[in-house]
């Protein structure tokens, strides 16, 4: 594979029925139509296309966006089929990631952006940067997460950067009332709302008795909270990108 092109392949499981090359699908997640253009097997750095697939093949399919991790493909024209989304869950280590060279943003962007879509990390951002003009929010479950990061992002982008640690170790997604459940739960001490990727509110904790504590202090909030997120559909990211419009 030649590291200067940056494609995106998607590794899709066939869990049923056979696959044809240039078959139409349907994302389940979002009704997105998809062509099957060009299918392919990797071995190492090894590609060829193929014309077809049966149940449990893992084949390569070039993902223009289209895919999340956990999404369910199904064959266009077929009754819709959608297995259990794979969800993201609650970090426990987070950092501001920082530029050191100015003059590098533009490869750093691009950068953030690719390791964001192979699901290497989350990323989160602050509210009032929604856009992604200011320093990212990694959100990591090991260390080891944060090290592929800056190795990566040296050794493919030529950046450098460094991680800033913050204090927390929880994370809680907002399930219901988005920012205006937020908003109306007031201050609460010893927390920080972020938005993820989505532009969904997430709220971070410096510990779990700090989450605890939140049924006190904002007992209509708490109910609403969950450890884990799952991509949002089609219908729910039109409402997020209003949301962000507005901002």
């Amino acid at each position: 594979m030649d590291k200067r092109h940056r494609d995106k392949i998607a590794f899709v499981r066939v869990c049923s029925g056979r696959f044809e090359r240039g078959m139409k699908a349907t994302v389940a997640r979002t009704g997105r139509s998809v062509s099957m253009s060009a299918p392919q097997k990797l071995f190492a750095e090894d590609r060829e296309t193929i014309e077809e697939a049966y149940a449990g093949d893992v084949i390569g399919l070039n993902n223009p966006d289209a895919f999340a991790i956990g999404d369910t493909v199904y064959a266009s024209g077929s009754p819709k089929l959608a297995f259990p989304p794979i969800p993201m869950f609650s970090p426990e280590l987070f950092a501001y990631l920082r530029l050191e060279d100015p003059g590098a943003r533009k490869a750093f962007a691009k950068g953030v952006e690719q390791l964001l879509s192979e699901g290497c990390v989350q990323v989160l951002r602050t509210r009032d940067d929604l856009v992604g003009a200011q320093a990212p929010i990694l959100a990591a479950v090991g260390e080891l997460q944060f090290d592929v990061v800056l190795e990566r992002l040296k050794s493919e982008y030529g950046v450098k950067a460094r991680l800033d640690r913050m204090p927390y170790t929880a994370a809680r997604w907002v399930k219901e009332g988005g920012w205006e459940a937020v908003e109306a739960a007031g201050d609460l001490f010893g927390v920080e709302a972020v938005a993820d990727v989505y532009g969904r509110p997430v709220l971070l904790f410096k510990n779990a008795w700090a989450v605890g504590k939140l049924a006190d202090d904002a007992p209509d909030l708490a109910p609403v909270l969950l450890p884990y997120s799952f991509a949002p559909s089609e219908e729910e990211q039109a409402k997020l990108n209003k949301a962000k419009k507005r901002k």
